[in-house]
């Protein structure tokens, strides 16, 4: 699989991940887009446990350096061994930053004796990770297989169309490290470390870029939590960080283009709600109030499967957010999700009745499994009819 193709697959198994582990009891989704997360490129130099134990000889020659016996002539008096065979294993281990020679004698460094210290061989080796620059914090294992843009490559044709197809989360002025803390790590492995990593050491270099992401904003009644999905991978973000990058909540001509929007579905015959006014929340997310319904959208299944009669909301239960599909010229609405009020007394008392009975499951008497069973024919709701004439037969 190519990194492209690779990287679209994880994004696209972000929706499915955010919305069978992610969300929590009564949560809903409020607003999903494609994202570009601002994202440093750090080279850091880590320290890491070998894998591979000493051998005898190396440590007993660790031990003689750091008493104090420094030249190659006293450690080959001392244990016998072979002047070729000591010159060998001291070299190595000058090689691999154990011991210095100064003046033709030889020291322990730092690193060796930090080495002797735990009895197993440590090594500076450089890795490189990548860093979010809005929460300041490495980022998870499968971020690494999505799509990464250097800044340089910002005014290629590639980029100028990821730029009008998502949003770009703003980053600190001054992007502060502080995330590069094992302390703060609770499994290694999630975050692209090795089980051996001991310590962060100096930042080689660094380059910034934007990453490929997914933003979902969760909520009950309104958008309460954000989550970045990096495929599989989900971390959640400081709401107030993520409200002000989506250019949605910022237009103020949103009414007016939802208006085009919603007449432009009718001019080409599309299925809508039918006659309605719109208004913004606190939030800047569309409610649409409907004065007048269309009978066979209440009918139709127009979210995950469900029917707009179960979608909507009256003065007695809330709307649930209905995703936005828009393109072409009205491709900046895409990711919103759109609630819809019912106005009309009839309706609102059957949305009623029949959320009442989904979400309850409260034991109905025959009249009124009988009743209930009319409204649920009147949109085509075959599931619920079902279960209420298993109930009818019951009570029978």
């Amino acid at each position: 699989m190519t990194k492209k193709n690779r990287s679209y697959n994880n994004v696209f198994k972000s929706y499915t991940e955010v919305l069978n582990s992610q969300l929590q009891p009564g949560e809903t989704l409020f607003y999903v887009r494609d994202n570009l997360l601002p994202t440093l490129n750090i080279k850091v130099m880590i320290k890491e446990r070998s894998k591979e134990a000493f051998s005898h000889i190396d440590l007993m020659i660790l031990r003689l350096i750091e008493q104090g016996i420094s030249s190659i002539k006293s450690i080959v008096v001392l244990t016998a061994l072979a002047e070729k065979l000591v010159i060998r294993h001291v070299s190595d281990m000058v090689a691999k930053s154990f011991v210095e020679i100064i003046d033709s004698k030889h020291f322990l460094t730092e690193l060796g004796e930090e080495t002797l210290r735990y009895g197993i061989p440590i090594k500076i080796v450089q890795r490189a990770f990548l860093y979010c620059a809005v929460s300041e914090r490495l980022l998870p294992r499968d971020a690494y297989n999505l799509s990464f843009t250097p800044i340089e490559n910002i005014r290629e044709d590639e980029f100028k169309r990821k730029i009008r197809e998502n949003h770009i989360l703003e980053e600190s002025n001054i992007v502060n490290l502080k995330g590069l803390d094992l302390s703060l790590i609770k499994c290694k492995y999630d975050f692209n470390l090795t089980d051996e990593t001991m310590e962060f050491g100096n930042i080689l270099e660094y380059s910034s870029g934007y990453l490929q992401t997914r933003i979902f904003l969760a909520g009950i009644s309104h958008p309460e939590r954000a989550i970045i999905a990096f495929g599989k991978n989900c971390v959640e973000y400081e709401l107030h960080k993520a409200l002000p990058t989506i250019d949605s909540f910022k237009d103020s001509d949103i009414v007016k283009k939802l208006e085009e929007f919603n007449l432009d579905q009718e001019k080409k015959s599309k299925l809508t709600f039918g006659k309605g006014n719109i208004v913004l929340d606190e939030f800047g997310l569309p409610i649409i109030k409907i004065i007048r319904a269309n009978k066979d959208w209440l009918s139709k299944g127009i979210e995950s499967g469900h029917k707009g009669i179960l979608m909507c909301g009256t003065d007695e239960i809330p709307a649930k957010p209905i995703g936005l599909r828009a393109w072409g010229k009205f491709s900046s609405l895409s990711g919103l999700t759109v609630r819809y009020f019912l106005t009309e007394k009839s309706l609102k008392d059957d949305a009623f009745k029949l959320r009442q009975y989904i979400e309850k499951r409260e034991s109905l008497s025959k009249k009124e499994i009988e009743q209930l069973i009319k409204v649920a024919e009147k949109y085509s709701l075959s599931k619920i009819i079902k279960d209420l004439s298993q109930m009818e037969l019951k009570e029978n």
